[in-house]
């Protein structure tokens, strides 16, 4: 017979996601569990290139990393071309940081304990708990050294942030909207390895991204320095269009590198899947919010997900707050997350998810063409990764002749950028107009698929 515990809130999954939550709910009064399947030991256990920049923490108001969880500063990206010969350096105006996920993972969750957060790790989330259509819960099974203890936990609101993988999300009835699965070509697999190298790194503080169709086909790989001779090193490839397995990349291409492949030690190796598309069209419903990779809150050109799933964390703990002032967890209630979210994260992870269908489809020859021609400068990748759009840059009246004079020179090119830009501010356009309440997410969900559509009809893809 399973024991029960009855809770205000219960969260599933204590990565970045959920154990943002967890924290950002400690102070509030509200009786909250916390639930994942790992030990202390394998707390953020999915493996990503640990790099977040300090504006997420100004952001959500979670604290910032300290101790041993964090590892470097960051003040710099640079975006190597295929060749290699070209490098475009991206500062980081409010700076970054690469940190010990595990640690900083534990950090949140002792001071959320401290505050009387409950958290209960080894447990498995095994299935909702549905009592009369409605969702009342989460029965799991937590494992101990005297056996396994099977519990239900009651709740007024269940919390998914179990990753893309949706651990209680794909087992919530069909019919309700926020079930959405997702599409192989919307997602990449990971793998990396964190290592120890023979050779001190120069410019720890820079992290490093390589475009390259042929070591990492729909994606990149990376090396980000977490110290002098220590680095995350790893590849992101596009899922559903037939390409390696990125580990196999690694060992065929970064093993072999004079950078990449002079390891003293093996650290951690790992792999992930991890969506690379706009969020969900929706992360709440009655009784129930997804956040997180489990709500594809993510950057879909880099596939970073730690800073996004604090911000809708963020949004997800005012909406949460306010159910309970009110007494009501339908989803007109919590319909505010979404607002909050979508109006103004969301507009711009549209927007770049736009542009990363586009960049999927270049070859290397094409980004080593724009690079050299200077028509991915630092201005426009800023802007595009910050307000995801293609604005006018601010450029002197000769510069922007030498730039249309380039791209004159490929007019497919030129026509195919516009059509990004068109698209780009389309769909942002889109998530400003998230409609106002449930009853209205059909006919605006319609509108967004027919524009993507549309788009890769107009761009020739066919995935």
């Amino acid at each position: 017979m399973a024991t029960e515990y009855r809770y205000d809130v219960v969260i599933v999954g204590l990565g970045p996601a959920g154990s943002s939550l967890a924290y950002l709910l400690k102070d509030t009064g509200l009786k909250v569990a916390g639930l994942d399947i790992a030990d202390f030991s394998r707390v953020w256990g999915k493996p990503c290139g640990d790099a977040i920049g300090k504006g997420h923490f100004l952001e959500t108001g979670l604290p910032l990393p300290k101790g041993e969880a964090m590892m470097q500063i960051v003040n710099a990206v640079d975006i190597y071309s295929p060749s290699e010969e070209v490098k475009i350096r991206l500062s980081e105006p409010e700076g970054g940081f690469m940190i010990d996920r595990n640690k900083y993972g534990l950090q949140l969750l002792e001071e959320a304990e401290k505050s009387g957060v409950d958290v209960y790790l080894n447990t498995h989330a095994l299935s909702p708990i549905i009592e009369n259509g409605k969702l009342a819960g989460v029965y799991a099974k937590k494992h101990g050294e005297d056996g396994d203890v099977y519990i239900k936990f009651y709740s007024k609101i269940v919390v998914d942030a179990t990753g893309s993988g949706g651990a209680i999300k794909r087992k919530l009835p069909s019919s309700w909207p926020v079930v959405e699965p997702l599409k192989p070509t919307d997602s990449a697999v990971a793998y990396r390895k964190i290592v120890e190298l023979d050779y001190d790194i120069e410019e720890p503080d820079v992290i490093r991204i390589y475009i390259n169709a042929d070591i990492a086909p729909g994606g990149y790989w990376w090396l980000f320095p977490k110290g002098r001779r220590i680095a995350n090193i790893g590849i992101g490839v596009q899922r559903g269009r037939g390409y390696p397995h990125p580990r196999h990349l690694y060992e065929k291409y970064l093993s072999r590198r004079p950078d990449t492949g002079r390891v003293v030690r093996l650290l951690n190796e790992a792999g992930a899947l991890l969506p690379t598309r706009r969020p969900a069209n929706t992360i709440v419903w009655d009784n129930f919010v997804s956040i997180g990779d489990n709500a594809y809150t993510v950057n879909p050109v880099h596939g970073g997900g730690m800073g996004y799933a604090m911000t809708a964390a963020m949004y997800a703990a005012r909406g949460i707050e306010k159910a309970f002032e009110k007494g009501d967890y339908s989803v007109e209630t919590l319909w505010d997350v979404n607002l909050g979210y979508m109006r103004s994260t969301g507009a711009k992870q549209a927007g770049l998810d736009i542009l990363r269908i586009y960049l999927q489809t270049l070859t290397n020859e094409e980004v080593e063409w724009a690079m050299r021609n200077g028509l991915a400068n630092v201005d426009s990748l800023v802007e595009a990764s910050t307000q995801g759009e293609i604005r006018r840059l601010n450029l002197t009246l000769l510069e922007k002749a030498k730039v249309l004079a380039k791209l004159l020179g490929r007019p497919t090119k030129l026509m195919e950028l516009l059509v990004v830009a068109e698209y780009m501010s389309k769909v942002k356009k889109l998530y400003y107009e998230y409609p106002e309440n449930p009853k209205d997410l059909a006919k605006w969900v319609d509108r967004v698929e027919n524009l993507y559509r549309e788009y890769k009809t107009r761009l020739g893809v066919d995935w």
